[in-house]
């Protein structure tokens, strides 16, 4: 039936335009009836097949119940068993009675087989036959091209066949007969559009008369029937001129009347789509390009009103499908011919009544059985209505300022309130209606932001209706909320970015502007949303627990981001880095607060935020500033960040979340807060004085005094250095003494020794007294630390041997540089022999001192030191002092050699080997 459906609506969509269009048509018209057949069959093969299934199952119930009751005991021979209910394709035999005992069983029957399969097997064994294979191979479903082969094939040579094929001949002989009359004069026209409508009756007749004794031939009749009235008004309308187009519309609306009171009483759907589709064809036909497009859209209204009580009535949800098609279509059509402005306010009530009375539809079928979305008709109906009457809409208003958000704003709230009213009717069946409402609704209200506002306001709201979202369906436990909340806040994100809205110029006030709000909004819904995830990770673990710190660093990130563009935007790059510590370290203890205020240990982590700040304006200093960390503001801002550190490292203090953190955030304090004194004490000091050599010596001074202060908290148990001690005693002033002795090392090499004004004394300058407290502080901090010294361990004495060793040659050639005149290059004091002479006699004697302790000592080890140390000397003797032949400093170096060595050779003879020490 749905076949010679589509044939007929398909030669009447090509009617206006020959023959050939009118042949085209309808083979097309098929060949969407045949795809709608498909998928709007409802084969008895399939209702029989349950009946069959049904009547197995009720059999195995019951023989499951009587060996369970029977136990050991024998069935009755004559026990009256229920018979199996018959179906289509076979008769109900009598079932055999049991002739054997039943043994008791031995163990509880197995449940490892499902009880399907057992089944099988029983009416196997009751029927005689053999039982079904274990594993019996599943054949593949057909796709969908075969079905719909297969549903073609099944119309065409199913049990109607000849009357089928007989339709189709007909349709198309007549068509050629009334061609053949045209074109050779053969009757008048009356007489020809008259025996094609009384062929037309003559189906509807027979059709109607066959209706009870053969009901599928009959309903074909009649649809070619109906099929064959339509083409002749027409017809004789438009093509003769026979009829008025008043006329015309009347008698086709009657066509449309009598198709559908044939399709209520008989109840045939397809039927019924050709007469609603005739109907909606009608003023189309009709038409003479000078109607009234209120008329049309009136008689639509009706039409579609009947329509929806004739599908309401008869279950026929397929009817709304194509008054939904024909109605949107044809307005659609008529939209992009005839609109214009001013026919706005007749145009506008037709398109909201249309959009009502297909959502009520919705709703009304929703209301007596739960939608399938899946299916193309609810599907349609309940977002293709508002999708398609939005796009309409949007061209009604596209002259109008603001209109289309006014219109998104009208239809989300609409959708809104409708899925309130809905769920607080309280039916199952409304649930997934109501969810489907409820997310149209919340699409079209974020649609009305950016059609309103600029971007970085419709960022800011996303992201807080986003939060919104995430919040209901962590209350609600909605996967579908959570997680388009999340979409949602990740869009706004990018959509921010995209407009511009980190980017510093184009602000006008501070902070009261959009670009700040909106980064600030886009933040605050993130710690929003961070807390509901972390609140209701024990309803779905997997998805929140990621969820929730991501999206407290996605916050964290988006306020340091926007903090960071308002300060550069007011800013100069001197104040820069001063302002944005100020920023971090306010925002960190805020962020420590809110942590113990609502009981959110994650949120300890954001609250270290001072620490990243120093690193960061530390790094703009050193780029931007051309001063030291301390200067103009950052005075004031550095111990309000190091104060800010402390507070929140005090308050984490036990929180589990960042507990492994805690160390690492105290020394990485330490470190950060030293290098910005230190590098303003040298900066300052290199300011104040004329001498290169001060700052260096106040480097080194820094250091030491912080290592000092921290040895003396640890040792004395003063927090923080006491309860951490191994970040600040261990780690911590590890680094310290890595940066104290590696300045002191390199200034050694590179520094002239330069204490203007003051005069230079040998080992009493500032820079020779920094570099001997660096050594004596990390000495005793080797001392005082009880669990070793973090790398070095046992080393450090040696290491700090071999670097005083190099700091007092260093000492040594300041001193010949100062007093005796020589320039302080590599060349000049490599070639001067006071120079040579000095460093071997004081090589010597250094020597000297060497073996004459550990021959005390009796330490062979540090005597074989001293050895080495007076072998190099007198190699040196030989290889660089021989060059300066006759001058006195080459004497005064071999004879102060000779005497070392025969003082050692006198005084400290090598120790035995079995007294030597480690």
């Amino acid at each position: 039936m749905w076949i010679i459906a589509g044939l007929v609506l398909g030669a009447l969509a090509g009617l206006d335009s020959g023959l050939e269009e009118l042949i085209g048509g309808a083979v097309i018209g098929a060949i969407v009836g045949a795809v709608i057949q498909f998928f709007t069959r409802k084969p008895k093969a399939d209702a029989a097949a349950l009946a069959q299934l049904e009547a197995r199952v009720a059999l195995l119930e019951q023989t499951v119940a009587q060996l369970r009751a029977g136990g050991a005991e024998r069935v009755p021979k004559e026990a009256p068993v229920t018979p199996r209910v018959p179906v289509a394709d076979e008769t109900a035999p009598s079932l055999p009675v049991f002739e054997a005992e039943v043994p008791p069983p031995a163990a509880p029957i197995p449940q490892a087989e499902p009880v399907r399969r057992r089944g099988a097997d029983i009416l196997a064994a009751r029927r005689g036959e053999p039982a079904p294979a274990s594993r019996a191979p599943v054949e593949r479903s057909p796709g969908t091209l075969d079905q719909l082969y297969d549903t073609a094939r099944a119309w065409l040579l199913g049990g109607n066949t000849v009357v089928r094929v007989g339709l189709l001949v007909l349709f198309f002989g007549l068509a050629f007969l009334a061609r053949y009359a045209v074109e050779n004069s053969l009757l008048p026209v009356e007489f020809r559009l008259a025996g094609i409508a009384f062929g037309g009756i003559a189906l509807l007749v027979v059709g109607w008369r066959l209706r009870k004794q053969r009901s599928g031939y009959a309903l074909s009749l009649q649809g070619g029937g109906v099929g064959v009235l339509y083409l002749t008004i027409f017809a004789a309308m438009r093509m003769y001129q026979m009829i008025p187009p008043t006329l015309g519309f009347a008698l086709l609306l009657a066509v449309v009347v009598f198709a559908a009171a044939l399709a209520v009483w008989q109840n045939a759907q397809a039927l019924a789509v050709i007469g609603i589709a005739g109907g909606f064809m009608a003023p189309i036909i009709a038409s003479t390009g000078q109607g009234s497009h209120v008329m049309l859209f009136g008689y639509y209204l009706l039409l579609n009103a009947g329509l929806l009580a004739m599908a309401w009535k008869k279950a026929w949800r397929v009817l709304n499908l194509v008054g939904f098609v024909f109605t949107f279509s044809i307005a659609l059509a008529w939209g992009a011919k005839d609109y214009n402005p001013a026919l706005f306010a007749s145009t506008e009530p037709f398109l909201v009544a249309f959009v009502l009375m297909y959502v009520a539809a919705a709703v009304l079928y929703a209301w007596r059985s739960a939608p399938s979305l899946k299916d193309y008709v609810d599907g349609t109906l309940v977002f293709g209505t508002p999708v398609v009457g939005f796009g309409l809409q949007a061209a009604l208003v596209q002259d109008m300022p603001y209109g289309l958000a006014w219109s998104a704003l009208a239809l989300g709230g609409f959708y809104v309130v409708l899925a309130r009213w809905l769920h607080g009717r309280a039916r199952p069946s409304l649930r997934l209606l109501v969810e489907s409402f409820l997310a149209l609704g919340v699409a079209f209200l974020t649609l009305t932001i950016p059609l309103a506002v600029d971007g970085q306001w419709t960022a800011a709201a996303w992201a807080m209706e986003g939060a919104a979202l995430l919040w209901v369906g962590t209350r609600q436990s909605r996967k579908l909320a959570m997680a388009s909340g999340l979409v949602l806040q990740l869009a706004a994100g990018a959509f921010f970015v995209a407009d511009g809205g980190l980017e510093a110029y184009g602000r006008v006030w501070p902070l009261f502007n959009s670009q700040c709000f909106g980064a600030a909004l886009i933040a605050l819904a993130g710690f929003f949303s961070s807390r509901f995830a972390d609140t209701a990770r024990d309803h779905w673990p997997r998805l929140l627990s990621v969820a929730a710190p991501a999206l407290l660093v996605w916050a964290t990130l988006w306020w340091l981001a926007g903090g960071l563009t308002e300060l550069d935007a007011w800013f100069t790059n001197r104040q820069l880095p001063a302002a944005a510590l100020l920023f971090f370290a306010a925002s960190g203890a805020l962020a420590s607060l809110a942590a113990g205020r609502f009981n959110w240990p994650a949120l300890h982590g954001p609250a270290l935020l001072a620490l990243p700040g120093m690193a960061l304006s530390l790094l703009l200093t050193l780029l931007h500033a051309s001063t030291h960390p301390l200067a103009d503001w950052g005075l004031l801002a550095w111990p309000l960040a190091v104060a800010s550190a402390l507070f929140a490292l005090r308050r984490a203090e036990g929180t589990p979340v960042v507990a492994k953190w805690l160390r690492h955030g105290h020394t990485a304090g330490l470190w950060l807060a030293s290098i910005a004194l230190v590098w303003a004490a040298g900066e300052m000091v290199d300011t104040a004085v004329a001498g290169d050599s001060w700052a260096h010596a106040a480097v080194l001074a820094v250091i030491a005094l912080v290592m000092i202060g921290m040895q003396r908290l640890a040792l004395r148990c003063i927090w923080p250095a006491g309860p951490w001690r191994q970040a600040y005693l261990g780690l911590g002033n590890a680094g310290l003494a890595v940066a104290g002795l590696g300045w002191a090392l390199l200034v050694s090499v590179a520094g002239g020794g330069d204490v203007t004004p003051l005069p230079y004394l040998p080992l009493l300058n500032p820079l020779d007294l920094a570099m001997g407290l660096m050594l004596l502080v990390v000495f005793r901090w080797w001392q005082v630390q009880p669990d070793g010294v973090p790398v070095l361990g046992g080393m450090l004495p040696k290491v700090l041997a071999a670097v005083g060793f190099v700091l007092a040659n260093g000492a040594l050639l300041r001193a010949v540089h100062h007093l005796a005149g020589v320039p302080w290059s590599e060349a000049a004091l490599f070639e001067s022999d006071t120079v040579q002479a000095s460093v071997s006699l004081f090589w010597g004697l250094l020597g000297l001192a060497l073996t004459f302790v550990a021959s005390r000592g009796q330490r062979r080890t540090l005597w074989m030191l001293g050895a080495v140390l007076l072998g190099v000397v007198v190699a040196k003797l030989f290889l660089v002092d021989m060059a300066s032949t006759g001058t006195v400093a080459r004497i005064v170096s071999f004879l102060g050699a000779g005497v070392v060595l025969l003082v050692v050779g006198y005084f400290s003879p090598l120790p035995p080997a079995r007294e030597q020490n480690a």
